[in-house]
C-alpha cells in the first residue's frame, strides 16, 4: 500500500508541477506589461518623390485628366464651323500627344465644349480657372492634380483660318497656363501664325505616361505593444489616378502573418485609418510591418511603396 501511496502522491506531485508551470507560462505571456513603443513612420518625415520636372508652366502642379482617353461633348448650341475647329483641334493634339479624344454624351464626359454669341456672364466665369478655357474641378492625389472636370468656351469669333484659338483653349483646359513667348500658341495675346510649343507636347507625355491606376501608400503608422498585445494607428492615402479596389492591410510580427483587415475600396485622394487594439503577436517580437495588398490583387502606378517597417524602440 505504501508503494501505491506514494505513487499517487508523486503523480498528483507532478500533475501539480506541470500545472505550476503551465499557469507560470501563461503569467509570463499574458500578465500586463509596461508599454512599449516602435518607432512612428510619417510621410511628411518620408516625402513621395515626385518632381516638377515639365518644361511647361501649369495652373497647378502635375494637371492631367485621370486617364489619357479624354471624354468630350460638344454643345448642340454650337455652330457647326465652331464645332469643326474645336474638333480640328482635338484632332491636332491627338496627333501630337499619347492623348485620346472620344465624343460622347454630356453625361458622360469630362470635357465639355460650350458655344454663345456673347461672352459670360460674371457668375459663368467662374467656372473657368483662366481665359475662356481650364479645368474647372480638380482634386489633389498628391502624385498629380487630377481634372475631374474642364470647359472651353468658344464665345468669339476667330480671326484666323486656321483652329488656333480652339487649340489655345484646349491646352487651358488641359491644364496649361499662358507662357512668355510671343511665338507660342500659349502666349496672352493671339497670332494667327503661333506655334504649339515642343515643351507642351513633351509636358502632356510626360505628364500622362502613367496608366490610369491607384497608387496606395502608407502616410502615418504608429505602435506600441504590452507583452504578446499589439495597438496600432495606420493611415493609407490613395494618390492615384482611379479609386481602388477593396483591399486588406496584412500585419506582421518578425515576418510572419498574424492578420489581415479589409479596409475596402479607397477614392482618389481619400485616406482610410484603420485603429487595433490588443491583437495577439509573439512575445518577443522586434520588428512590425504593415503591408496594403499583399495578395498583389491590384494593379497600382508603383509597386514598390506599399510596406512599411516599425522597429521597437531599445528600452
Amino acid at each position: 500500500m505504501n508503494k501505491k501511496a506514494d505513487f499517487f502522491s508523486n503523480f498528483i506531485l507532478l500533475i501539480l508541477f506541470v500545472a505550476l508551470g503551465f499557469s507560470a507560462y501563461y503569467l509570463y505571456q499574458y500578465y500586463p506589461r509596461e508599454t512599449v513603443p516602435f518607432n512612428n513612420f510619417n510621410l511628411e518625415e518620408n516625402p513621395i518623390n515626385v518632381t516638377n520636372d515639365l518644361p511647361s508652366k501649369q495652373f497647378y502642379t502635375r494637371m492631367r485628366y485621370s486617364d489619357r482617353t479624354i471624354n468630350y461633348h460638344i454643345a448642340e448650341s454650337c455652330p457647326e464651323e465652331k464645332a469643326k475647329s474645336m474638333r480640328e483641334a482635338l484632332n491636332t493634339i491627338e496627333l501630337k500627344t499619347i492623348l485620346k479624344f472620344n465624343p460622347t454624351s454630356k453625361a458622360n464626359s469630362v470635357l465639355n465644349i460650350l458655344c454663345a454669341d456673347v461672352s459670360p456672364e460674371a457668375d459663368e466665369k467662374n467656372h473657368f480657372v483662366a481665359g475662356e478655357g481650364g479645368p474647372s474641378r480638380v482634386l489633389n492625389s498628391t502624385l498629380y492634380s487630377v481634372i475631374l472636370e474642364g470647359k472651353i468656351a468658344l464665345y468669339r469669333e476667330g480671326k484666323c483660318d486656321n483652329s488656333n484659338v480652339a487649340i489655345h483653349e484646349l491646352l487651358h483646359a488641359l491644364g496649361f497656363d499662358h507662357n512668355n513667348n510671343k511665338k507660342s500658341i500659349l502666349y496672352p495675346t493671339l497670332e494667327c501664325n503661333q506655334q504649339i510649343d515642343e515643351e507642351i507636347i513633351e509636358s502632356i507625355n510626360k505628364l500622362y505616361k502613367d496608366d490610369s491606376l491607384p497608387d496606395l501608400v502608407f502616410t502615418a503608422a504608429n505602435a506600441s505593444k504590452s507583452g504578446r498585445y499589439l495597438n496600432f494607428h495606420i493611415e493609407v492615402l490613395n494618390q492615384g489616378l482611379q479609386k481602388s479596389r477593396a483591399t486588406e492591410i496584412s500585419v506582421f510580427a518578425d515576418d510572419k502573418l498574424i492578420e489581415s483587415f479589409d479596409i475596402g475600396e479607397i477614392s482618389i485622394g481619400s485616406k482610410k485609418i484603420l485603429d487595433v487594439e490588443n491583437l495577439n503577436i509573439p512575445i518577443k517580437s522586434k520588428k512590425i510591418e504593415f503591408l496594403v495588398d499583399n495578395k498583389n490583387e491590384i494593379s497600382e502606378i508603383y509597386e514598390n511603396n506599399n510596406k512599411i517597417t516599425l522597429n521597437l524602440i531599445s528600452q
